[in-house]
């Protein structure tokens, strides 16, 4: 019988929001940081949670402030410089991993996630329209830290492809909406605004 690996969760938020012009982490479309937001919705789903930086001086930014940060692997690019990382902390642990630029996502996401995990696969994530792997938003098992090690900066899209993976379709499409522009995020701007209307009425 397989040992279920505790979970443990990570926030993405290493990269430099080139495109953006500005640090992904300290967007705010919930009355806290992108970062904060998403600590927030992990911990109780978790056994204990990271937020991935990219340095120290990252990690000194107020978005950051009182949680516990992880700073991504040296030589590695990418978003897999923080997912190596958390293995290289805790290699027997599983891993569910979310971009900090998801502002869409919400409990029953995760929630989902969860309760869909197989453990005996590398991962569990979701899947866009088009079938393609979100690896942004996954259960990373601890077989996949030795695919991730076998070369310098994986792209972790196409580890999920290689593998064997669960994919689920999400619920709600709207949850791996990722913001890399500007026009993105005004998109998700007036989605909650419009959301937050409808509410309201």
């Amino acid at each position: 019988m397989k040992i279920v690996a505790p979970l443990n969760g990570l926030v993405l938020a290493g990269g430099r929001g080139s495109r953006l012009g500005r640090d992904k982490a300290s967007l705010d479309y919930h009355g806290t940081s992108q970062a904060r937001w998403l600590h927030g919705l992990l911990a109780p789903r978790c056994a204990r949670t990271w937020v991935s930086v990219r340095d120290a001086a990252q990690a000194a930014e107020p978005s950051f402030s009182g949680l516990e940060t992880l700073t991504d692997a040296a030589r590695v690019v990418g978003p897999a410089a923080g997912l190596v990382a958390a293995f290289r902390l805790a290699p027997d642990a599983a891993w569910l991993l979310v971009a900090v630029d998801m502002p869409l996502l919400d409990a029953a996401a995760l929630e989902t996630l969860v309760a869909s995990r197989d453990p005996r696969a590398v991962a569990t994530g979701y899947q866009h329209a088009d079938g393609t792997a979100e690896p942004l938003c996954t259960i990373w098992e601890p077989a996949a830290a030795d695919l991730l090690a076998a070369e310098g900066s994986p792209s972790l899209r196409r580890v999920l492809e290689g593998s064997n993976v669960r994919l689920l379709e999400p619920a709600e499409s709207h949850w791996l909406k990722s913001v890399n522009t500007d026009a993105d995020d005004g998109a998700v701007r007036a989605f909650l605004e419009r959301r937050a209307g409808g509410r309201a009425g």
